[in-house]
């Protein structure tokens, strides 16, 4: 009840960052590397072609490192008072903690910083704590909890460069007046990515943050997903079929002791899911070849389930299993984004994604959208993302 009533507080009074998507009623992963994505891309398809730096950031033990005394006077500031103040210092002082290892007791100590883990109020106190550490950057920047990513699509590479220093600049030192710590471990500092699609590379002056250098690196994960610098998704497919190969090998070993009924609650929950995990962002509807080599995956899961040969009817095993084909599960879940993006139930920074046109005209058409038999002229990104 504490939670619904502060949550509904913070949204209906626009308080919490529209970048931040972590712990957010009706956002995603999905969405966010949606609009990132779409961002890179439209830099793709721009005349002449423009190159994307990427920032990767990451608060070290985030939920731990929230200071109390600057948590409270945050919350004072956006307008929360009072016995609900009250509530919510209650809810943060007079806890101890202390470690017990071997038999051994180390002193009651009182914990002066943090939120605690596995509350429900726990998450949203931190989004709080962090929601203003995107004042005056003039990058893009996408948060997600603790992960942060700020995108400039480079037109003059110096330009560039010092405005991502400023902002990087700045986020230091909110990092220092707020007692947080970003990438401190010299094995995960802060990296970068220069997505591009030139021929010839061009030389973008250096990144600097917490001072260091920020490394340059091909690919990152981000969200679960390998972006690579020409967003071609190889190394998150390769990733995704190594992993789901590896627990098809799992199913025949376990076919022999486990009923059928629980070998395909396995697969739908530990192999599949690998494979529509953000899926839109990496679907090639048009290309053939891929289409063949993410549905050769659930069909061999569905040979190691059933213990039929090779050969064997695909469509007659998906029907026994009642499975669906995985193409037509990424074709409903890229027709569902649309249509929340279309009809206002997605975060409203989704919605610059589709071109300034009469929603209505484009609702009425829909379908046609989607058969290819009507054309609204989107750029090639969106039609990457969505058709």
């Amino acid at each position: 009840m504490i939670y619904n009533a502060f949550y509904n507080y913070l949204s209906i009074n626009n308080i919490l960052d529209v970048n931040q998507s972590g712990f957010r009623t009706g956002d995603s992963c999905t969405n966010q590397l949606s609009v990132i994505v779409h961002e890179i891309m439209k830099s793709f398809d721009s005349n002449p072609i423009l190159d994307v730096r990427g920032v990767f950031l990451d608060i070290s033990k985030a939920f731990d490192r929230v200071w109390h005394e600057g948590l409270i006077y945050k919350l004072r500031c956006n307008g929360v008072e009072g016995k609900a103040l009250n509530i919510l210092q209650s809810f943060l002082k007079d806890r101890y903690q202390r470690v017990v290892l071997n038999g051994q007791s180390s002193d009651w100590e009182r914990i002066k910083a943090g939120v605690p883990q596995g509350s429900i109020l726990g998450p949203l106190l931190f989004l709080v704590f962090i929601n203003d550490i995107s004042i005056g950057l003039k990058n893009n920047v996408k948060l997600f909890a603790d992960d942060a990513y700020l995108l400039s699509i480079v037109k003059d590479p110096v330009i560039s460069a010092n405005s991502l220093n400023n902002d990087l600049s700045k986020i230091q030192q909110w990092a220092y007046q707020w007692k947080m710590s970003f990438n401190p471990d010299v094995t995960k500092q802060a990296q970068e990515v220069i997505f591009s699609k030139k021929r010839s590379l061009v030389n973008h002056p250096p990144l600097n943050f917490n001072g260091s250098v920020v490394q340059k690196s091909a690919v990152q994960k981000h969200l679960g997903v390998i972006l690579d610098e020409k967003l071609s998704f190889n190394d998150h497919l390769k990733y995704v079929i190594d992993k789901a190969n590896k627990g098809i090998g799992v199913l025949r070993k376990l076919r022999f002791y486990v009923p059928r009924g629980s070998l395909l609650t396995i697969y739908k929950s530990f192999i599949r899911s690998l494979l529509d995990y953000a899926d839109v962002i990496y679907d090639q509807p048009h290309n053939a070849s891929f289409s063949q080599k993410i549905e050769s995956i659930q069909y061999n899961a569905a040979l190691a389930i059933t213990g039929a040969i090779r050969g064997s009817s695909k469509e007659k095993l998906y029907q026994e299993l009642g499975l669906e084909y995985l193409s037509s599960r990424r074709w409903l879940r890229r027709l569902s984004l649309f249509y929340n993006i279309l009809n206002s139930k997605s975060p409203s920074y989704m919605y610059n994604i589709i071109p300034s046109v009469d929603r209505g005209y484009l609702r009425s058409n829909i379908r046609k959208i989607f058969d290819g038999s009507f054309d609204l002229g989107f750029p090639p990104a969106i039609k990457r993302l969505y058709v």
